[in-house]
């Protein structure tokens, strides 16, 4: 692996990306949706659920890439209640050669040359077959496709790579591309810091942020004009109340919590701007 190159990707791609996919914003449909709604995943399986919510936001792991939420498809049922179609979350990570989920080296879809020399196509199929297993999972449980929003979680919590950064975003790049080919809207979920230290501060000005860490309501709506990390749009922001995770729904938030089918692509020009960086640095995506 080449160190050097592999140090100076965020820094490359932040002007790169910003310009690309600047023009890449979500769309909105009419009657814009507003409230507080929840997110649920595998801590709630086997207890009780939250009132009926206003819309939700559902965990298809365990929380860890490759895993699956057991609970899916009853978590699933109780967010369509609300009348809105459910989104999807995946957890995401780098862990390097060291996973235990899957051969590290043995991924070679959908780039060839994933081998210890070149660790950043290995991080990139990762991250892409990572959720293409998320995908699969929530469409055997639940309704999977267009229409249905699909935010990437994005934690220090889980494995990345303290230094080689670039990896970490091939990874990312990874799962948006996979989603994007679903024809699906995709966003991210984080807080700068976290976004920070995993990424380098990478600037997607086009990707939506679903931002962590309000200690309320009030501090979530304000979050909602402070707290983008990736230079997008901040569209939903969490708070805690209680024994749940809330969603504040920001302006513009019709986007992903009530996407159109049939413009449900809102990404597709930051997919091809992903893959003209990742190229253009020496990661061939096909």
């Amino acid at each position: 692996m080449n160190r050097s190159r592999f140090g100076r990707w965020p820094a490359l791609a932040v002007g790169v990306v910003t310009m690309l996919v600047a023009f890449a914003a979500p769309v909105t449909r009419a009657g814009a949706v507003s409230g507080i709604g929840y997110d649920i995943s595998w801590p709630q399986c086997g207890k009780p659920l939250p009132p009926t919510p206003a819309f939700a936001v559902v965990g298809v792991g365990d929380g860890k890439p490759y895993t699956d939420n057991p609970c899916l498809a009853t978590e699933y049922r109780w967010a369509q209640a609300s009348g809105l179609p459910p989104a999807f979350y995946m957890n995401t990570a780098n862990p390097g050669p060291d996973t235990t989920a899957i051969n590290w080296y043995a991924q070679h879809s959908p780039n060839a040359a994933c081998s210890p020399a070149d660790q950043r196509a290995c991080a990139y199929n990762y991250g892409y077959n990572a959720a293409a297993q998320a995908y699969a999972y929530a469409g055997s449980q639940a309704a999977a496709g267009t229409g249905h929003t699909w935010w990437l979680d994005v934690e220090t919590g889980n494995s990345w790579s303290p230094t080689n950064l670039g990896a970490n975003l091939a990874d990312i790049a990874g799962s948006i591309d996979y989603l994007s080919s679903r024809k699906v809207p995709v966003g991210v979920y984080s807080t700068p810091y976290q976004w920070g230290k995993i990424t380098g501060g990478a600037r997607l000005a086009g990707l939506p942020n679903w931002a962590a860490g309000a200690r309320d309501a009030s501090q979530a709506s304000v979050y909602c004009s402070t707290k983008s990390f990736s230079s997008g749009p901040v569209l939903l922001s969490q708070f805690v109340e209680g024994r749940f995770d809330r969603a504040y729904a920001c302006p513009g938030a019709d986007a992903v919590i009530n996407p159109s089918p049939a413009t449900a692509d809102p990404l597709g020009d930051l997919l091809n701007g992903l893959k003209g960086i990742l190229k253009g640095l020496g990661l061939n995506t096909g």
